[in-house]
């Protein structure tokens, strides 16, 4: 049997549909349900697959829902962000001037970018493969919509793997372990601002020194009692990096790195305004070493690299 012309079902089905617009280059979102409420065609879990086209696998509905499920991810498509969409049959003016299902209920439905190589693609794939069972984190705040890791039960051949990825559904570089790791061994003291959760408990596992798990304004405030003779910008949020970078131009740091690539850089120092102007002479951006390579232990080398540089250079002063 050609199996490269078979339509599954299921998740197989969907994984093949997806590795099929992968291989032609187009875009495409994944839907998931992720809460019901009443009466409701699917339940939390189920999946759909959408291209620019539309509805390219799976349903939420009888068929009803979907014209306006596709409209809603033109919108995805054109930001290139993850949003959560409300679908409500609960009223009697749906029953008769909108879907007309009958259902009264409610689906909770986030549209998630998976881009080649998308890290939740890749654990969907190796949790069927296996026959295991994959567990989904998922990030519904505003700032943050559809952020998430995925992680497979633990067996005792083999050591349980986790993958992490951001708003656009693009994998996550995790360069805080790595860097963590390498400056204990310089015997360096480390600080990590994380008020987020999710990624709170990430620098817990990675054994941060001293975790402050403050919003900003907060951290800002806890952070004049420290002594800080560096300080990288890397939360991967651009709202959350704009307000600490302007507590680093507002203090003495001599060194200020910033993680991300230059026209993210120059967006941020328009946000800060006059500020930017006291990151004069300090700040690093992109932050780190050209040693070359990539993932996120090159870039921790590179960071850990310019600090020592910055370090050794201080003290011969």
């Amino acid at each position: 049997m050609d199996q490269t012309t078979t339509t599954f079902g299921g998740t197989r089905g969907l994984l093949a549909g997806l590795e099929r617009l992968h291989a032609a280059g187009a875009d495409a979102l994944l839907g998931i349900v992720v809460a019901t409420e009443g009466s409701t065609y699917q339940k939390p879990g189920a999946l759909v697959l959408l291209d620019r086209h539309g509805l390219r696998h799976g349903v939420i509905s009888g068929g009803c829902l979907e014209p306006e499920l596709e409209g809603r991810a033109a919108a995805i498509f054109a930001s290139g962000r993850a949003t959560l969409v409300d679908f409500d049959t609960r009223s009697d003016e749906d029953l008769v001037f909108g879907s007309g299902t009958g259902c009264r209920g409610r689906v909770h439905l986030l549209l998630l970018p998976q881009p080649t190589g998308a890290p939740l693609a890749q654990a969907l794939r190796e949790a069927a493969q296996d026959g295991t069972t994959l567990h989904l984190a998922l990030t519904l705040d505003a700032d943050e919509t559809g952020a998430g890791s995925a992680w497979v039960a633990a067996r005792p051949d083999m050591p349980q793997r986790r993958w992490h990825w951001d708003s656009r559904g693009a994998a996550l570089a995790a360069e805080t372990p790595a860097l963590l790791d390498i400056a204990r061994r310089f015997g360096w003291f480390v600080d990590v601002v994380e008020h987020r959760r999710r990624w709170s408990a990430f620098a817990r596992a990675a054994q941060a020194g001293n975790l402050l798990e403050l919003a900003p304004v907060a951290a800002a405030v806890e952070l004049e009692r420290h002594r800080i003779d560096a300080a990288i910008v890397m939360s991967h949020n651009y709202a959350i990096d704009a307000q600490h970078l302007r507590f680093c131009a507002r203090g003495t740091i001599g060194y200020v790195g910033l993680l991300g690539p230059p026209a993210r850089r120059d967006a941020l120092l328009a946000e800060l305004g006059t500020d930017a102007d006291l990151l004069r002479g300090r700040l690093r951006a992109p932050v780190g070493l050209d040693l070359g390579g990539s993932g996120p232990e090159a870039i921790a080398l590179a960071i850990a690299a310019e600090l020592q540089q910055f370090f050794a250079a201080r003290r011969d002063d």
